[in-house]
């Protein structure tokens, strides 16, 4: 048994003796288990997630979507050209509420994960332009306008996800997990347990009912300027923090890309708004944690099989109406004192 240090906690039980490595790739940690005598395709795969890196990193000044954002012309590339036109998709698809263009804000203005990182002002922030349009991709070249910047760190680790698991499976393994931070494929099954985003403390386990179960959490808590109040994640309609959910944890079949994109959107999406997304899209199961500290969670009946554990309450499990309503969701307590304290949430 094998605890990832994460706030999404695989425990992994396998038949096969397997073996995890672990390396810093992406801006985090990674962790690629499989069988004892696939550890030649675990080296392959951090291989590849360089390769990735290498293509839509925009921290690197060697990579391209730094490029991309200096000189606004690159050549083309197919990890950066299919990770642009998935954005693209997955923009439509919430509502323009994922925007990779984000990056006017969250690297231009606020400069998160860089030394220099400040918090602007309410000024330069609703002036900060963004349009998705305005990326160009042809046989040849990938461009955008001079004033756009893009951040594929909504989305970026879980396209990772899902080119590594392409790789392995192309190689005939069908066992293991691949895990970028929060985004999480289990390739055949896994029990994982869900940890509270106030303390090192896990709240539920989960185990999957399916192979190929993709996993996806965004938080805001983890990653802030000064005060958790300025988080990382921003709203491209209000260019202001998201405020109704502090930890998204979507669960879907075999789409890592999908999912990272979605929780990023329902991360600074209205309650409401949120919601109601989540409840019509079945294919997603999600389990939130609103900023009252209430469980909200849905969807999950055919991934994954849940148990609370001890903590303050235990959730209950009504039916799920047919139309949710903010005081209808299934709810439960998840309050913790070291809810205002930074330095413990940041541990």
């Amino acid at each position: 048994m094998h605890f990832l240090p994460l706030f999404l906690l695989p425990l992994l039980l396998f038949s096969q003796e397997k073996v995890t490595r672990t390396q810093a790739l992406m801006g985090t940690f990674i962790h690629i288990t499989l069988p004892k005598k696939d550890n030649r395709q675990i080296s392959q795969s951090f291989n590849l997630i360089r390769e990735i890196e290498h293509s839509l990193s925009s921290y690197d000044k060697e990579a391209l979507v730094y490029k991309l954002n200096h000189s606004h012309k690159v050549p083309y590339d197919l990890y950066l050209a299919q990770a642009l036109r998935d954005s693209k998709q997955y923009y439509a698809d919430t509502q323009s509420y994922f925007d990779i263009t984000i990056g006017s804000i969250s690297k231009k203005l606020y400069r998160f994960g860089e030394d220099n990182s400040t918090v602007p002002s309410k000024r330069a922030l609703q002036q900060a332009k963004m349009n998705i349009h305005a990326i160009d991709i042809n046989s040849t070249t990938i461009s955008s306008d001079e004033n756009i910047t893009i951040d594929l760190g909504g989305m970026g680790k879980g396209y990772a996800v899902d080119r590594v698991v392409s790789f392995l499976g192309d190689q005939n393994i069908s066992q293991g997990i691949v895990a970028l931070s929060g985004d999480i494929r289990c390739l055949d099954t896994c029990t994982f347990e869900l940890q509270s985003p106030y303390s090192e403390q896990t709240f539920a386990r989960l185990v999957s009912k399916i192979p190929q179960l993709s996993i996806s959490t965004s938080g805001t808590y983890r990653r802030y300027i000064q005060t958790q109040e300025h988080h990382h994640l921003i709203n491209p309609k209000t260019a202001s923090q998201g405020r109704e959910f502090v930890s998204v944890s979507l669960f879907a079949h075999s789409n890592n890309a999908k999912i990272d994109a979605y929780a990023t959107a329902v991360s600074v999406m209205p309650r409401e708004k949120a919601l109601d997304f989540l409840y019509q899209h079945k294919e997603i199961g999600f389990v939130l944690i609103d900023k009252d500290g209430k469980i909200i969670y849905g969807n999950l009946e055919k991934f994954v099989s849940l148990k609370w554990l001890t903590y303050n309450e235990k959730a209950t499990n009504p039916n799920i109406p047919k139309k949710i309503k903010t005081n209808s969701v299934i709810e439960s307590s998840l309050i913790h004192p070291d809810t205002t304290n930074p330095k413990e949430m940041n541990k």
